[in-house]
């Protein structure tokens, strides 16, 4: 059993002279102390009420995006290395405004959290993603595979996977096509999750670690969680094509997880020699501004097709090199 402990404080009489303001101080206390990670104190200080009608005001916002349907899913290709073909997108989380404009999920989903809203939001970003992969799978786009962060707290709920199986079913959707994101704080959570990991890879779901590299149990990751693949966290790729020991860390992270069977996202691909710098390694994928940022479902396809020259430019000679393999060994083969 793992815990953890978060402390607000407001002090008598510096911050509140009356028992319920002191409790709504040290409640915004509180909330700025989770903010900051686990077991975190924080005391009160005035600017934190400003903070709290922030809160105040996204919460019923979003509750009001719920009644509405003001969410959107955006999608983020990423891109195959090896053929230069997009065959799974990653599916994020837009918050549209009523004045056109569109808010991050860093910006809302810790309030939703706190205000308890975060189930209902899941639940809508899994059914909309596994609609999605439908819609594109059963008409131009049977091999798309469509990636979708939960929470650790989605998988400490014992009935998510056979819910998740039966939402596939009846949308006649593999279960392959659907490949869960999580981070490394599932670790946290003890065995339970784990289990529920496991289950989804035994079903045929792909399960991907996201931000890998930025949390201090990235190689006891490795080890207990049942894994189809991993992202490269962007801070890990920011400078791996203007310093020799960036790059030589992803390289050799690239090589273990390569050694372990595991396919390879590179996020926050930005320039062409961060580009040039990833390629060479077999199960690699790239995502980032380079070739795309994330767009909303109905520019998905024409992305896609508009992207093909312009990644083939990019993975030319790599794909070249492939080809001239590929070649080989067919000719190798006929004279045996």
């Amino acid at each position: 059993l793992s815990m953890s402990l978060s402390v607000g404080a407001s002090v008598y009489p510096d911050h509140e002279s009356d028992a319920e303001s002191l409790l709504q101080a040290a409640d915004a206390a509180l909330f700025r102390a989770k903010e900051l990670g686990r077991s975190q104190m924080c005391f009160f200080s005035p600017e934190l009420l400003d903070a709290a009608a922030s809160r105040f005001n996204t919460e019923q916002g979003l509750r009001r995006a719920i009644e509405r349907g003001e969410f959107e899913l955006f999608f983020q290709p990423e891109v195959n290395a090896g053929t230069g073909q997009v065959d799974l997108v990653e599916a994020l989380l837009r918050w549209r405004l009523p004045n056109g404009t569109y808010q991050m999920p860093a910006d809302f989903l810790p309030v939703a959290e706190e205000a308890g809203l975060i189930g209902e939001i899941s639940d809508w970003v899994i059914q909309s993603a596994v609609e999605t992969a439908a819609r594109w799978h059963h008409t131009t786009w049977p091999e798309v595979r469509v990636a979708i962060n939960l929470s650790s707290r989605q998988l400490l709920d014992s009935g998510f996977v056979d819910r998740l199986q039966d939402l596939l079913g009846r949308n006649q959707l593999p279960t392959r096509c659907i490949e869960i994101e999580l981070t490394e704080n599932v670790l946290q959570t003890g065995t339970v999750t784990i289990h529920t990991l496991r289950l989804l890879r035994a079903a045929g779901f792909g399960v991907a670690l996201d931000d890998f590299g930025t949390g201090y149990s990235s190689l006891v990751s490795l080890e207990q969680l049942p894994l189809s693949r991993v992202k490269l966290d962007r801070g890990l790729i920011a400078t791996i094509d203007t310093s020799a020991r960036s790059l030589a860390i992803a390289q050799a992270i690239i090589g273990l997880c390569t050694s372990l069977g595991l396919e390879i996202t590179a996020e926050g691909v930005e320039r062409r020699a961060q580009l040039d710098a990833l390629l060479g390694h077999p199960g690699m994928y790239l995502q980032g501004y380079l070739f795309s940022p994330a767009v909303c479902s109905g520019d998905v396809l024409p992305l896609i097709a508009r992207m093909g020259e312009r990644v083939r430019s990019f993975l030319q000679p790599r794909l070249s090199a492939n080809t001239g393999s590929t070649q080989k060994r067919r000719a190798l083969s006929s004279v045996k």
